[in-house]
């Protein structure tokens, strides 16, 4: 095994840069990245704000940060990893505290909270991860004169109200148990 190979927190820096996950509304696939526009254009004509933090995933960093978590985490051994065509990384470092150290290296780099799917929605470019919020009452005045008045806590992209109009109006729906991800289907 090459030492520049091994995972961890070099092999990390250099080389995650070649998988890169995509910000770009325009990288989503295109019957959802119009509802996506619409219901984004629709927040902040309101004045929430929206800061989008994944559209696109490469499916090689989906790769990655699935097999790093399960390392980290005992759930499989590093040796057990399958290969991935045109990936070159080394999970096994001939100890296995040293490989799932080397694996939550790459876990806390990619700052995950979760373990990540490898048929995950932003692989095919149906999933967003963003943040919202506002102050006060946010009046979502689009796509109709008046759509709704959301005055509920909290003010931010885990207001219930605001899933519901996602979804029923918008067709972009709520993953509630991650606080960013929106989702064609809410998975």
């Amino acid at each position: 095994m090459a030492t520049s190979n091994l995972s961890g927190k070099d092999w990390w820096r250099a080389n995650q840069r070649n998988y890169p996950n995509s910000q770009d509304i325009d990288d989503l696939e295109s019957g959802f990245r119009a509802r996506v526009q619409d219901f984004i254009g629709s927040l902040r004509h309101a004045g929430a704000s929206v800061t989008i933090a994944s559209t696109r995933r490469n499916a090689t960093r989906a790769h990655l940060m699935h097999y790093c978590w399960k390392v980290a985490h005992g759930d499989i051994a590093a040796a057990d990893v399958p290969a991935m065509s045109g990936l070159t990384i080394d999970w096994d470092h001939g100890d296995a505290e040293k490989s799932k150290q080397g694996a939550q290296e790459m876990v806390n780099l990619f700052g995950m909270a979760h373990i990540a799917s490898l048929s995950s929605n932003h692989i095919s470019g149906k999933a967003i991860d963003m943040n919202i919020s506002w102050k006060e009452t946010l009046v979502l005045t689009q796509p109709a004169p008046l759509l709704t008045r959301i005055e509920s806590r909290p003010r931010s992209g885990q207001n219930r109200e605001l899933h519901g109009i996602g979804g029923d109006v918008f067709r972009v729906f709520k993953l509630c148990s991650d606080p960013p991800h929106w989702s064609f289907n809410g998975r």
